[in-house]
């Protein structure tokens, strides 16, 4: 954050045009969220076209929204599109592609309806209170598991409302009674425990970035393939965390700090958001199952529907009811669609490059090139999996590695190295670098709120812990296909 206004900064934009840009920037991208809905059912390409030229149109009217890791995918779909009318790519890749860049920019717009919601529900404040005024012998457990039941959920808005709420914690009458060191602790202490649990649900959360971008790039493979395994390790990862945590507080248990106390029935309010996000994930399958939709075309259209709900049920004991709710959370939502240009484009692009580069990589060639050098699914999985770090390490966002990879690696038709396995190692990967890269919005998001750097809170404070969730990984991987359980 700049501590001062620059003095050569340029003067504001005049009120009407800055109103008026915004309300073009709404439109935009509310019109191609509308085009990715009606492209569900009918296949057009006047209005892919038409969804195309908005959609172009709202990036180029958002670049100054744009991060670093907004810019590399950007850059290299604009790459890929020259290489790729160079060499007479056919028109049909071309069009899927741009029907897959129309959704996946309205998804994350559309998950974005959610975070209008949950700032009407009463039950997110309780739920953050319960969890952030934990005795120290629960509090790591109670915040992991925190984050967790909010990111999947609500996602970074989930992220923001829970480390706000622990920033504060810091800062209450008992915890100046303690010396600097010790609140210094219980601040690096509360911040891991909210980024890793949040970090869990790319290996499983039907409502996650992680899932979606696999089911996309993956289209024979099922969530139930591997959501369930990345549920079941998410309870090891959180022991591997409590672990480590427990380990960095056994010198000041002995201290008799004052222990915090959650408010009467605060409780309630986590039980409250556990309970929306198995109504909405039932919401999700029981349309997949009951249609001829797949599950993120089921996913694009219940997620809004619920968020209407949510907003009716949470304000229908408030002035205006739940007329009134609804009203608020959709200007909300609304408002929320001028800035988030950095995020389409991130999207976007994942959309664009898998589709575009399978047609430019010579697949062949490239099974022959790997076949020479003896890589077995082993070796190739685990590569996968590293690769997803080092290159998130690097500044790239890694919905996009994941669909890159993740379409190369499924053309290459090794022995053994089936969809799920990549599947496995894209998410395991994911989970890993979500915390630890300083480029990742989870660190970026952390770090600001939390007052620390993100290289600091990336690499060094929580880098132990991803490398040794990554390390467990690696051994799940070697052990499902050394044994052929999968």
């Amino acid at each position: 954050m700049l501590t001062k206004e620059r003095t050569n900064a340029p003067a504001p934009s005049h009120p009407v045009l800055q109103t008026g840009r915004m309300v073009l920037l709404r439109g935009l991208l509310a019109f191609v969220m509308l085009v990715a809905v009606v492209l569900i059912f009918a296949d057009s390409k006047g209005l892919t076209l038409a969804g195309m030229a908005a959609l172009g149109l709202y990036l180029i009217l958002t670049l100054r929204q744009f991060s670093a890791g907004t810019w590399v995918p950007v850059l290299l779909s604009l790459l890929t599109l020259i290489v790729a009318l160079f060499r007479g790519v056919p028109a049909a890749v071309l069009w899927q592609a741009s029907d897959r860049m129309l959704f996946l920019s309205a998804l994350i717009a559309f998950l974005g309806t959610l975070r209008s919601s949950a700032a009407l529900a009463p039950e997110v404040h309780r739920a953050g209170q319960y969890v952030t005024n934990q005795p120290a012998s629960r509090r790591y457990l109670a915040m992991t598991f925190g984050g967790h039941l909010f990111g999947v959920l609500i996602n970074f808005g989930g992220l923001a409302v829970l480390l706000d709420m622990a920033k504060r914690a810091i800062s209450t009458e008992a915890a100046a009674q303690m010396t600097q060191e010790a609140r210094n602790l219980r601040e690096k202490r509360m911040t891991l425990a909210v980024i890793r649990g949040f970090s869990l649900i790319a290996l499983w959360s039907p409502f996650g970035f992680a899932t979606n971008a696999i089911l996309i790039t993956l289209p024979g493979i099922s969530y139930f393939d591997f959501g369930p395994i990345g549920f079941a390790m998410s309870f090891v990862f959180i022991a591997v965390g409590w672990s480590m945590d427990r380990w960095e507080g056994r010198r000041y248990r002995r201290m008799g700090l004052p222990p915090p106390s959650p408010p009467p029935r605060s409780w309630a309010g986590a039980a409250l958001l556990l309970c929306h996000v198995g109504a909405l994930g039932a919401a999700v399958f029981i349309v997949h199952d009951l249609s001829l939709l797949n599950f993120q075309q089921a996913l694009i259209l219940v997620v809004p529907c619920y968020s209407i709900f949510w907003a009716a049920i949470a304000t229908r004991r408030a002035p205006g009811g739940p007329v009134a709710g609804i009203k608020t959370a959709t200007r909300t939502s609304w408002q929320r669609l001028s800035g988030i240009g950095g995020e389409i484009g991130v999207f976007a692009s994942a959309g664009f490059l898998p589709v575009v580069l399978l047609a430019l990589i010579p697949s062949e060639a490239l099974r022959d090139a790997i076949a020479a050098l003896g890589f077995g699914p082993l070796i190739l999985a685990l590569g996968l999996l590293l690769m997803m770090v080092v290159i998130g390490l690097l500044g790239v966002n890694p919905i996009v590695v994941a669909s890159v990879l993740g379409a190369i690696a499924t053309q290459l038709e090794v022995p053994g190295l089936n969809d799920t396995i990549i599947a496995l190692a894209i998410s395991g990967g994911w989970a890993a670098v979500m915390g630890f890269s300083p480029f990742i919005t989870t660190v970026i998001i952390g770090a600001a709120i939390m007052g620390r750097s993100p290289a600091r809170l990336g690499l060094f404070w929580n880098g132990p812990y991803c490398m040794a969730i990554l390390a467990v990984w690696a051994v799940l991987l070697t052990a499902l296909i050394q044994t052929g359980l999968i």
